[in-house]
């Protein structure tokens, strides 16, 4: 019987994809080398020779078909006998590892899925998916531009760059991670008078234009009134910035005219808002008499001044017509507040006003003065607006109204009010 012995230590592996084949045979048992021993009495060589057992073989040489036997035979790629591995570079099936063989050779390979397709979880180099790999991964990744650049319309997460996710992309001029329109950062550009949103703290209104004769005025952002200086289209027709009603634009925001309750400086003498002749004021806006209604909220209509313990002035507490009334100063027991005018009366008429009292009844009084001297009786306790007229005749005369306090005691408001003065021709 013939022994061939083949010896592994002189089928050294090379890299991935080396063929092996045995480099030599010997009658001898090489030293350190393990052997792989065949006998002509188990295995024929294929040429047909009865003293062979058997004729399966590859011929003379010996060598069998048989994947796993160290021996790279007819239709092997490799054998590498009992390191043959399907995780190794020479696979239980003998063939030399590749990527896409559907086996993962460890330390070479992360995967091995045996297709072609770069969108699944394993690309086409056998490296596991992952975000930045240039390949979007279905059903994980919305994109992947293959760069670390978050600026580009994919993020380094794989997803698709939007206004709102915190990352400045092209187009933006800010991006602060929120969807809020009412901050200083809407639809990702830096917010502005005129871009339809309203900013919360800084505008009023935002109507997303830059006009400023409608609702909502540009470049404030502020609601359009009366007043602000801009003509509201089919609301006003004149506005001049201010609230003078002297003025030919008075805060009715309607050009000035006879009769509009205005009087215009320098134009008008007065203006009662009506036509009607047979008043202090005629229908040509001059004048027919003196009048004050306190609208002004000031005592400037007429030449007033007052003295005593405490000032008059203006005030808004339940005008008789109007928003406004004169109003007696804060004054304490024994203790008076007078309001006075001196004008000259060119014809014999009368003078007419409304007065309201809070005050303690039978002793602390409001009393009217024609030249020092007192009309009537004056008026004390709890009086609702009443009219009082008496006749003037013509020429220089001093009209005061008093409010004074006896020694003790306070009840009601301890004021007095009067509004809508009138004196010149009797109606």
């Amino acid at each position: 019987m013939t022994r061939i012995q083949l010896d592994r230590s002189l089928f050294p592996l090379a890299a991935l994809g080396l063929m092996l084949a045995p480099l030599g045979c010997t009658t001898e048992e090489p030293s350190g080398g393990s052997l792989i021993t065949f006998t002509n009495g188990d295995f024929g060589d294929g040429d047909g020779d009865e003293a062979e057992a058997s004729d399966d073989g590859g011929g003379d040489s010996g060598s069998p078909p048989n994947c796993g036997d160290g021996v790279v035979d007819s239709g092997e790629e490799c054998d590498l006998g009992e390191m043959n591995s399907d995780a190794g570079q020479c696979t239980a099936a003998c063939t030399i590892a590749t990527c896409g063989d559907g086996k993962v050779y460890e330390g070479f390979e992360e995967c091995d899925d045996a297709n072609d397709d770069n969108t699944d979880d394993c690309t086409v180099t056998c490296d596991a998916a992952v975000c930045g790999d240039g390949y979007v991964q279905e059903g994980v990744e919305e994109c992947d531009d293959g760069n670390d650049d978050n600026a580009d319309g994919c993020t380094t997460a794989c997803v698709t760059g939007m206004c709102g996710d915190g990352i400045l992309q092209a187009g933006e001029q800010c991006d602060d991670g929120n969807l809020n329109t009412a901050d200083d950062c809407p639809a990702c550009q830096f917010a502005f008078c005129g871009d339809g949103f309203v900013q919360a703290g800084v505008e009023v209104c935002d109507d997303g234009n830059m006009e400023s004769n409608d609702a909502c005025i540009s470049p404030a952002c502020v609601p359009a009134e009366c007043g602000d200086g801009y003509v509201q289209e089919g609301v006003e027709e004149c506005d001049d910035g201010n609230l003078d009603d002297s003025d030919d634009c008075p805060t009715s925001c309607v050009p000035a005219f006879c009769g509009d309750g205005f009087t215009q400086a320098g134009v008008e003498e007065c203006d009662d808002a009506n036509l009607v002749d047979d008043d202090f004021c005629m229908n040509d806006c001059t004048g027919n008499g003196y009048y004050d209604d306190f609208e002004t909220n000031a005592l400037n209509t007429l030449p007033w001044s007052s003295d005593g313990s405490a000032m008059w002035a203006t005030a808004d507490t339940q005008p008789h017509e109007g928003s406004y009334v004169a109003a007696s100063g804060t004054i304490t027991n024994s203790q008076q507040s007078n309001l006075e005018v001196t004008l000259d009366v060119s014809q014999a008429g009368e003078v007419s006003f409304w007065y309201r009292v809070s005050s303690e009844s039978s002793f602390d009084y409001l009393r009217f003065y024609i030249d020092d001297v007192q009309q009537g009786d004056g008026w004390s306790g709890t009086v609702a607006w009443s009219q009082a007229t008496y006749p003037v005749s013509a020429g220089n005369h001093t009209f005061r109204w008093t409010y004074s306090k006896d020694g003790s005691v306070s009840s009601g408001s301890d004021k007095v009010w009067i509004d809508e003065v009138y004196i010149g021709v009797s109606p």
